[in-house]
């Protein structure tokens, strides 16, 4: 009879512990948005059915211009139930219209609304994204990644929020210099000559740089080194001084879509070691992020509709 008392309370404390955790966490959604997360099979829940239902949906109207019920069915093998569903959403919310006259569906100007926070380099940012997370991990030291932005670099992205020897809050927003600079440098070493020239040409018709023809000769000869090392360093009177900066192009072809750099502290390891311990896992990286590029390149080319031009 004991037994069965103990027995009981246990139960029932238990019960209320499990009640108590229920409270606590009501409210709250869980996460996986660790800093660094690279894997985006890791969901804190499993992807919402509906949702991609009828962005499968929007993606077949655009692809088909003007869409039926069936032809949609068709393409996507949901119930035509489904599809209406889908369809009447996307009309509440303004994302495509009915064309009684043509008998279909078609796509609405506010689809641009889905690319208004879009610059269109984000995607090869994307792309560079979690290798650049990867270098972190492995070499400890943040990266960066950064594009031409007029006469200067834009950096639009940066680990060093992972990185355990960080030795700034951040570099976004900066504009490193295409002269002094690692990123700067490997850009003008490897884009088009003639994109070379025009910068070149506004740097020495802009009064405020004083860029002369010695400047000129100087800035040449580092180009021509840094296209035979196949990456920069920026100029060591460039601060913050104890750091060291090493950068390479990110490139399809003549083309340079970004430049990305790794800094570490100048006296963090001997001179000796710097090919080995930063700029091999570089360019490794590099290399991954360019494959990469080509990859989907491919993919998309092989994947595109042969007669439809896209909508938006």
């Amino acid at each position: 009879m004991t037994m069965s008392i103990d027995a009981a309370h246990v139960s029932s404390d238990l019960g209320e512990r499990r009640q108590q955790t229920v409270h606590k966490t009501q409210g709250r959604c869980r996460t996986n948005s660790r800093r660094g997360t690279t894997d985006p099979a890791q969901r804190s829940y499993p992807p919402v059915q509906s949702v991609r239902r009828a962005f499968d949906v929007l993606r077949t109207v655009n692809r088909l211009r003007i869409a039926s019920i069936q032809q949609i069915h068709e393409a996507t093998g949901f119930p035509k139930p489904t599809i209406v569903r889908m369809l009447e959403t996307l009309l509440a919310e303004g994302y495509i219209a009915r064309d009684n006259m043509c008998g279909g569906y078609w796509v609405t100007s506010r689809v641009h609304d889905l690319t208004s926070g879009c610059e269109g380099i984000s995607h090869i940012i994307e792309i560079a994204r979690p290798f650049a997370i990867d270098l972190t991990h492995q070499t400890k030291w943040p990266i960066g990644i950064g594009v031409l932005d007029g006469d200067a670099i834009a950096i639009k992205f940066w680990t060093g929020t992972i990185s355990p020897v960080v030795h700034t809050n951040t570099v976004l927003g900066l504009r490193p210099d295409l002269v002094t600079t690692a990123m700067g440098r490997a850009l003008l070493a490897f884009c088009p000559d003639s994109e070379r020239e025009q910068q070149i040409s506004r740097m020495r018709a802009d009064p405020a740089r004083a860029f002369g023809a010695g400047d000129e000769t100087r800035l040449r000869a580092i180009l021509r080194q840094v296209r035979t090392d196949g990456f920069a360093t920026r100029d060591p009177k460039t601060k913050p001084y104890r750091m060291s900066t090493l950068a390479m192009p990110i490139r399809e072809g003549d083309i340079v879509h970004a430049v990305i750099n790794i800094s570490f502290f100048t006296t963090a390891f001997p001179k000796g070691e710097i090919a080995e311990r930063v700029l091999a896992p570089l360019r490794a990286t590099t290399e991954k992020i360019e494959h990469a590029i080509a990859m989907e390149r491919t993919g998309a080319r092989h994947n595109a509709p042969m007669a439809v031009e896209p909508a938006f």
